[in-house]
């Protein structure tokens, strides 16, 4: 009897402790305040076995035996694990984006670094246009500007001959292969003269050869043509050899014939940029082929560089005086 006794009183020992452990376990307090790594790990290992101690096959999809635990959780475990997964999720897109953001910063600053060894300065750039100008003012091709015909304009158009020139001077700068300007016949107690000095800073110091002497006189006759839309003949090429003069000269009223005229008297071979050639009219009502000493002289330069009159009059003649290219 005794035995007995004693043997139903370790039974009830052990079921009552049994009971108290099932009681004192809870899968929320293996998974509360834990990371996605932490939770996924306890999880698999609460899935090798239930309550009663029986052992599941271990291996069940890791996904399957997520999705069971998470269905035994309280809702409010579970909101709970979702919003940490979510919060740890936000933490690993935001870093990613930080080291995205600052392989981008590395990339341009290296870029930048790049281009700032390969571009020059502005000192450099103006080094080397002076270097430029100071070779053309040597071995350059001759360009002449003729500012004697001054008297014969008013104080608008030598107000607009003055920008001209600064247009001029800025395109010679700017060409692969510059010019040696000549702003010959240019009377310096003239208006003209004042008006240049008076609306263009640093005029005085342009590399430019300026002097009073006539063209005729500056100059070998025999050297000298003189370009005019008047003129019969049509350019075909430059002559390193000849000055190539232009008719400084802003006529409103397009007195016809004018720098021809002059340069017949003095016997001078006269020839005509070769528009017709090279372009057609369009399909407008005016037609110029009058164009300003500037869109001369870019066309001239253009085409020392290019040696191609399409490149070249392509470049000099705006598409208002109704011109464009042949096909």
């Amino acid at each position: 009897m005794c035995d007995i006794e004693e043997n139903e009183t370790q039974n009830y020992d052990s079921v009552s402790l049994y009971k108290d452990k099932s009681k004192n376990e809870s899968p929320a307090t293996t998974i509360k305040e834990k990371s996605e790594d932490e939770i996924l790990d306890t999880l698999e290992v609460k899935s090798s076995s239930d309550c009663t101690g029986v052992t599941r096959d271990q291996s069940d999809a890791p996904d399957k035996i997520v999705a069971t635990e998470l269905k035994r959780l309280p809702r409010s475990q579970k909101k709970r694990l979702k919003q940490e997964l979510a919060m740890q999720r936000k933490k690993e897109m935001r870093k990613e984006k930080r080291q995205l953001q600052k392989l981008k910063m590395k990339e341009k600053a290296k870029k930048e670094k790049k281009e700032a060894m390969v571009q020059p300065t502005r000192k450099e750039l103006r080094e080397e246009i002076k270097s430029k100008l100071e070779a053309a003012m040597i071995c350059g091709q001759r360009i002449c500007i003729d500012l004697s015909m001054e008297n014969t304009m008013t104080s608008k158009e030598k107000n607009k001959l003055a920008q001209q020139l600064c247009r001029l001077y800025g395109v010679n700068k700017k060409a692969d292969t510059p010019a040696h300007v000549y702003f010959a016949g240019f009377d310096k107690n003239g208006e003209l003269y004042q008006e240049c000095i008076h609306k263009i800073d640093g005029f005085e110091k342009y590399q430019v050869e300026m002097t009073e002497v006539p063209v005729l006189e500056l100059f070998d006759t025999n050297d000298i043509i003189y370009l005019t839309p008047d003129a019969t003949d049509m350019l075909e090429e430059l002559d390193k050899d000849k000055v190539y003069v232009i008719g400084g000269i802003v006529d409103e009223s397009v007195i016809k014939n004018l720098s021809k005229q002059r340069a017949d008297a003095a016997n001078i071979p006269t020839y005509r940029l070769p528009i017709d050639r090279y372009m057609r009219r369009k399909d407008q009502i005016h037609f110029s082929q009058i164009l300003a000493i500037n869109q001369v002289f870019e066309i001239l330069v253009t085409y020392l560089s290019s040696k191609n009159w399409r490149a070249a009059l392509s470049r000099g003649v705006p598409e208002r005086k109704g011109y464009v290219l042949k096909d």
